[in-house]
């Protein structure tokens, strides 16, 4: 029903409005204007005239066909007078061309009007998501996409022009889908290049991380995660420089260098993914290689009998893998290391002093050694052979000790006694081998009388313990044996006086003198 005459005396015609969404109409633009587009590449003319000329040329475009459509169109409908029917004797054929054109119906005029509405309501749309598009700089990151839509808009504006006026609508709609599917794709279009940026920073190619992160904040300006990405872009030259010294440094086995290298870099970016990956193994081949060299150097020291060495590398290895087995069983070999070489060092000590003849200290090692083991029938022995020796040794000394002691009967017999033990051991022992020799001359001294001298004055009585009663005398010798003697002078009227004195082989012949000479007072006998 839109297909008419198009006659401009038609009064039911209704011409179509002067409305373009901004492309030249007609292909009839001037060649070498201004405003011409570069044939050899139009989509670069398009998006150069797009950021300035759209906005306009679309919104006053848009401004005209609505003017155009519902206030000038009908006023510009001229209704001319239908020409009259005359009775002539005209042909037919002359009759039937005056005859005047059928008016369109009311709702068919409706219909028409109802689309043109349509059509106006679909372009608002457009434009406002066209305008959305612009701020967003479409034409940097989805130029093809964007373009495309327009040109659909640009193909319906023709078809209006035409009075197709359903089609034109289908057109626009089309164009409206496009734009609207174009927008829907921003947040999907934001994580690619947030993702495709991240995947570049993963290969250290900080170019290619650059433009996704641009793409992405040309899209959505202050992204936060765009943001992040462009300054973790601007370090990766120098991340990635550390990045790959430690990873050479790690094929190389050079594992300090390695891990200093691989954080340093993460101290600059702590989220560059290849070094956080790195970094672990960096540490765990460092663990074992310590592991392995404390291991070895704890073996190592147990073969030199170094156990307190070794136990510190066990020790050490057991800290870096506490759940590892095998730093304890090196401690355990360590302690009975160190407890066999306390032993072994005991023994050693008591030994040598047995050859001393320290038969005392020799006791006292044997006695440690059976009490961190006794079972040490060595040990046992060693204590049992010790301990007689230090007993006859004390016995020995104590009567070499007191050699004028020997003259007395029992002590005379218990030193030959122990003389006999002596003898009978058969021990070569210098110390021992003096200490008979010594004793045998000091019980011969012993029975040997020694001459003494004493003098008195004739008036007291002297008497010897445990020798008799010698009287009065001015001076008298006697032979007595080897000892300590107490000689005792009595006289009537005087205090009695005791003189102690020694007869020693070993010295020239003692003069004794002993005699009262001190009165007793008659106030005192009162």
């Amino acid at each position: 029903m839109q297909h008419r005459d198009s006659n401009s005396k038609d009064p039911s015609y209704i011409q179509p409005a002067e409305f373009s969404f901004g492309g030249a109409e007609d292909g009839n633009a001037p060649q070498g204007s201004a405003g011409s587009t570069d044939k050899k590449n139009p989509q670069r003319n398009l998006r150069k005239n797009t950021g300035k000329l759209i906005p306009l040329l679309v919104g006053g475009g848009m401004l005209t066909g609505l003017v155009a459509v519902f206030w000038l169109l009908p006023q510009m409908v001229d209704t001319p007078e239908p020409p009259g029917i005359t009775a002539t004797s005209q042909t037919p054929t002359t009759a039937t061309a005056a005859q005047p054109k059928i008016e369109e119906s009311p709702f068919t005029e409706a219909e028409i009007m109802q689309q043109r509405r349509d059509v106006q309501q679909v372009l608002q749309e457009i434009l406002q998501l066209q305008e959305e598009l612009l701020e967003r700089r479409v034409e940097t990151w989805a130029a093809e996409d964007y373009f495309a839509a327009r040109t659909l808009a640009e193909e319906a504006d023709g078809i209006y022009r035409q009075r197709k006026f359903m089609q034109a609508l289908q057109q626009y709609r089309q164009a409206l889908a496009a734009m609207q599917q174009l927008r829907d794709s921003i947040p999907a279009r934001i994580e690619q290049h947030l993702a495709e940026g991240n995947s570049a920073l993963d290969i250290g190619d900080d170019k290619a991380a650059h433009t996704a992160f641009d793409l992405a904040l040309t899209i959505s300006e202050g992204h936060p995660r765009g943001e992040k990405g462009k300054a973790r872009a601007d370090l990766l030259p120098e991340v990635w420089s550390h990045f790959t010294s430690g990873k050479e440094a790690f094929e190389t086995l050079k594992l300090d260098l390695a891990k200093t290298e691989l954080e340093k870099a993460l101290a600059l970016d702590a989220e560059t993914a290849p070094a956080k990956a790195l970094l672990p193994e960096v540490k765990a081949a460092i663990l074992e290689r310590d592991y392995s060299e404390a291991m070895s150097a704890g073996y190592a020291a147990i073969d030199r009998n170094e156990f307190e060495k070794a136990k510190t590398l066990f020790s050490k290895a057991k800290k870096l893998k506490p759940q590892a087995t095998d730093p304890d069983a090196g401690l355990q070999q360590a302690e009975n290391g160190i407890a066999q070489a306390k032993i072994d060092r005991l023994f050693a000590s008591a030994r040598k002093n047995e050859q001393a003849e320290q038969w005392h200290k020799a006791t006292a090692k044997y006695t440690k050694l059976i009490e961190s083991d006794a079972s040490l029938v060595e040990a046992i022995t060693g204590k049992a052979r010790a301990s007689a020796r230090a007993e006859l040794d004390d016995q020995l000394q104590e009567l070499l000790g007191d050699p004028l002691s020997l003259s007395q009967a029992k002590r005379n017999q218990y030193a030959r006694k122990v003389l006999a033990d002596a003898r009978g051991l058969n021990a070569g022992g210098t110390r021992i081998s003096g200490q008979i020799e010594s004793l045998e001359t000091a019980l011969t001294r012993a029975l040997i009388p020694i001459t003494v001298v004493l003098q008195s004055d004739a008036s007291t009585q002297v008497t010897i313990y445990h020798v008799g009663k010698l009287g009065n005398f001015s001076q008298r010798e006697i032979a007595l044996k080897p000892g300590r003697y107490t000689a005792v002078g009595t006289r009537q009227g005087y205090r009695d006086v005791r003189q102690e004195f020694v007869v020693d082989p070993k010295s020239d012949s003692p003069v004794v003198t002993i005699q009262c000479a001190e009165k007793i007072n008659s106030a005192n006998n009162s």
